[in-house]
């Protein structure tokens, strides 16, 4: 028997249902597993994709120039004009520096309007702390014709509303950024500058408005 049936052909019987209906669900039921392969597989979840999750990169910043502030007579460099970062692939450019000299711990009136008197009783309902210093309850004069509140910390208090022109030289200084980015998962490496040895122009770069 079992020779029989390995040497035996099978063919499946096909039934055809001419029926409006049936034809509708059956064509309906295809369409929705279509639209769900292409519409939710492919086209929004990228099952075709392979993601690399742990992704490498880094940022370098620098900035090159040299300028002088105003009213100080000073010269600096771009370590002296660009401050340590408070963020994260961020960089600040220092173009305008107030200078108060000869600071030292000790008493002193405050220079800030808010803290103008005429009697000890003014100065000691506001705030036991200032930007400058802490108060100490008293009233002294700040000048010939105006009294402000004393406070403890270093004097003389820094004055920030003084106008200081802009360092003009910072509009044609160079900034250098180098930012590379990495695929562990596909050995893919790419960055912004030419590989080391071959970019020996860059130590020679400098900003030029033409």
């Amino acid at each position: 028997r079992w020779v029989t049936d390995f040497f035996s052909y099978e063919t499946t019987k096909s039934v055809v249902v001419k029926s409006w209906v049936v034809g509708a669900v059956n064509r309906g039921v295809q369409l929705l597993i279509l639209a769900y392969f292409v519409g939710w597989v492919f086209l929004h979840e990228k099952a075709y994709q392979v993601r690399d999750t742990v992704i490498e990169s880094s940022v370098v910043t620098k900035v090159k120039g040299v300028g002088l502030y105003a009213g100080r007579g000073g010269r600096g460099d771009g370590d002296t004009h660009t401050p340590p970062p408070q963020g994260t692939s961020v960089f600040v450019v220092v173009t305008k520096q107030i200078l108060t000299e000869n600071q030292a711990q000790g008493v002193c009136p405050e220079s800030e309007a808010e803290y103008r008197c005429t009697a000890d009783r003014d100065c000691r309902g506001k705030s036991p702390t200032t930007g400058s210093g802490v108060l100490t309850g008293r009233c002294v004069p700040y000048n010939g014709t105006l009294r402000t509140c004393e406070i403890r910390g270093w004097c003389p208090p820094e004055v920030d509303t003084v106008d200081v022109p802009v360092m003009l030289e910072a509009e044609n200084f160079t900034l250098f950024i180098k930012n590379s980015i990495r695929f562990p998962l596909f050995g893919f490496e790419k960055a912004n500058l030419p590989p080391p040895g071959s970019g020996g122009e860059l130590g020679r770069c400098r900003f030029h408005p033409e």
